[in-house]
């Protein structure tokens, strides 16, 4: 084939390309999305009728924290590593990982501190309800999300897809927190925290299975 007719069959279907801007501004974007929808749902469930007492104790404060910390981190480090051949500082991806780190901390310190006190803390009875907030809560900033991360064509999905859903789950998080009255240490571990572990532990699963399953049928290398 001579060189003007490969030249003409790359050009004949080219299409305008706008530019994604760059991650702190799309980072920006998705927290006003974020914050907006997250305060819709929780209008429309209710808050909980003590917020503001818990409001202002100190382990209501640390959860908020790290929640927003994880919540922001993750979806500036999964925006930025879904850009092929961005360079990302090494604390971008450590800031989502040591704030969810810190937040299980601090749970299984208030209820070991509970239990030494002799607190009821041991049995967990029901938190479906939780669950199905956290996700109410949870599905718009991680669906807006991940379209964002795909939007920017990351040739490795994994560290990506596992951000965004860590992302959103912490947006849930933080919605259940202003839901529910409980304050139960083991509550807030196995109804409030477990299922962001979960979910996160199953977009990875799910993006190397599909990775795998396409890299078999020679639809990516």
């Amino acid at each position: 084939m001579a060189t003007n007719d490969v030249i003409a069959d790359l050009v004949r279907d080219l299409r305008p390309v706008r530019p994604l801007p760059v991650p702190p501004v799309r980072v920006a974007q998705w927290v006003a999305v974020a914050a907006a929808s997250a305060a819709a749902v929780v209008v429309g469930l209710g808050v909980r009728p003590d917020l503001s007492t818990a409001a202002i104790t100190v382990a209501f404060q640390a959860h908020v924290i790290f929640l927003v910390a994880a919540a922001a981190g993750s979806a500036a480090a999964a925006l930025s590593l879904a850009v092929p051949g961005e360079r990302q500082p090494r604390w971008l991806r450590a800031t989502p990982i040591a704030a969810t780190l810190a937040w299980g901390g601090w749970l299984a310190a208030e209820l070991m501190t509970h239990a030494a006190a002799g607190g009821g803390v041991w049995p967990i009875g029901p938190g479906w309800g939780c669950v199905a907030k956290a996700f109410a809560v949870a599905i718009v900033p991680g669906g807006v999300l991940a379209v964002m991360v795909t939007r920017a064509a990351p040739l490795d999905w994994q560290a990506p897809v596992a951000l965004a859903a860590l992302a959103g789950t912490a947006v849930g998080a933080l919605g259940v927190e202003v839901t529910c009255p409980l304050d139960n240490p083991m509550h807030l571990l196995v109804w409030h925290a477990a299922p962001v572990v979960v979910t996160v532990l199953a977009a990875m699963s799910v993006c190397w299975a599909v990775m795998t399953v396409a890299e078999r049928m020679g639809l990516r290398r």
